[in-house]
């Protein structure tokens, strides 16, 4: 791309954003999800008024660590710097720092075939799931951001002969993603042989060698996590990530509620508050007050609870999250956001699938929202078959098939961690990997179409 080019782009993917940004107040929305939301605003108050964030436990101030520290830091800075708790201000930095994302995304693009740079670039500039999420009050825009730019680091790292300053720029990128969001916690130990593989494969380097460069960013990521595993240590008596997955695991139940009919939601949901209850009650006040404590007691009954689901739900459960996840679009985020009040298939009632899906195509056609919906998850799935060509197009050559796998296989990662919740805010991730290969397609496409055309034309001209 030439300087001119990524002006245009930059300011193509600022205006965007921005645009959107505007549409919330002008349908009287808000920026606030109503849920997540207001406990990031509650974090960043509480950082602003005591320096940390904290929770009142029998009238006693202490850290609270549920949350990661880097976005309700993000937040608290914005509201000091424009005076009072401006949504707005916060949401339209968000819009600004998504706008540089999409040289990461045009770069990894780059990587695996000049030609899909620009397009790629162009593509992210205005790809809706990047566009919406900048104008919630959460952290999934920011960890977007640092994520992509970790990715990208590391692929060109392992097209460079000294990929050292790379990887440390990958590292710094990922630890920085890892203290918005704690999905990361687990993602070392698949990044270590991924992107040992890709320095194997692209560089001919030896594994041993792979391996002690690839981690050079799992370090980096430690060395940054280290001062709250220090600090809940201190606090608590035990150095963990964050005290809310034991909760979050709790969630994890779901398989069964979701995808077994018989399953009674109302007797699980007893049965875990019971089973939770009944380990606090063996503990003593200080205890039972101690959230990392309370916190392994649930992530204890929710691997007990989850280890009595049945193999073929758990399977079904994950593949289900998968494909909604790969497959859903951002406008029903969009419709709630914008106050159109969107129409959900689960809400529609009907004797057989026949009526549902009936009754469903006529609030769709009678909803100038649902009908914009409709047109959008057509896209989607007319955009699945061109994704995979793009990732065929990928694993078939022999340059790009390390990047293409490195991108498979990270992108999975988000699969597998997210369980049974499958929905846009989820899928958020797999977006840089989609954006590559749905370039990629075209391009192949377009490849193969020139390919016919000079065929007819040479078997024309003997």
């Amino acid at each position: 791309m030439t300087k001119r080019q990524m002006i245009l782009v930059l300011l193509l993917a600022v205006a965007v954003r921005l645009a959107y940004h505007q549409l919330v107040p002008a349908f009287d929305g808000s920026y606030d999800n109503g849920s997540d939301s207001g406990k990031y605003i509650v974090a960043a108050n509480s950082i602003l008024d005591h320096g940390e964030v904290v929770q009142v436990i029998d009238g006693e101030a202490r850290p609270d660590f549920g949350r990661m520290p880097l976005y309700p830091h993000f937040v608290a800075a914005l509201f000091w710097l424009s005076g009072g708790e401006n949504l707005a201000v916060v949401t339209a930095v968000q819009a600004v720092i998504s706008a540089f994302t999409v040289f990461a995304v045009g770069s990894i693009a780059g990587a695996m075939d000049r030609r899909w740079m620009l397009p790629a670039t162009l593509l992210a500039s205005v790809w809706p799931a990047f566009v919406v999420y900048t104008a919630w009050v959460l952290t999934d825009s920011l960890f977007v951001d640092l994520l992509t730019w970790g990715l990208c680091a590391c692929i060109w790292a392992a097209n460079r002969e000294r990929p050292l300053v790379l990887l440390c720029v990958a590292g710094l990128a990922f630890g920085l993603a890892l203290l918005t969001r704690p999905v990361l916690m687990f993602f070392p130990y698949l990044l270590v042989p991924a992107l040992a593989y890709m320095l194997v494969a692209r560089r001919g380097w030896s594994w041993p060698r792979a391996v002690s460069y690839g981690l050079v960013p799992v370090a980096i990521m430690l060395v940054m996590l280290a001062p709250r595993l220090l600090a809940t240590h201190g606090e608590y008596g035990v150095a963990v990530v964050t005290t809310q997955s034991g909760n979050h695991a709790l969630e994890l139940v779901y398989p069964c509620l979701r995808d077994q009919p018989d399953c009674d939601r109302e007797s699980i949901n007893n049965r875990r508050f019971e089973m939770v209850a009944a380990a606090l009650d063996k503990l003593s006040d200080d205890q039972r007050n101690n959230p990392v404590i309370v916190d392994a007691i649930e992530r204890d009954v929710a691997l007990r609870l989850l280890a009595d689901v049945p193999p073929s739900i758990f399977v079904l459960a994950m593949a289900s999250s998968a494909l909604r996840s790969i497959t859903q679009t951002m406008l029903y985020e969009v419709g709630e956001q914008l106050n159109q009040a969107p129409r959900f298939f689960s809400t529609v009632v009907g004797a057989t699938i026949g009526e549902r899906v009936g009754a469903f195509a006529g609030i769709v056609l009678g909803d100038g929202f649902m009908m914009i919906w409709m047109l959008a998850q057509t896209a989607v799935l007319l955009a699945l078959p061109v994704q995979f060509i793009g990732l065929t197009a990928g694993l078939r050559d022999y340059s790009r098939r390390p990047m293409a796998i490195f991108l498979v296989v990270t992108a999975g990662y988000f699969l597998a961690i997210n369980m049974s919740f499958g929905n846009p805010k989820y899928g958020l991730p797999l977006n840089p990997a989609a954006i590559v290969f749905l370039v990629g397609g075209m391009q192949a496409i377009l490849d193969w179409r020139r390919r016919r055309v000079r065929h007819r034309l040479d078997s024309g001209a003997s």
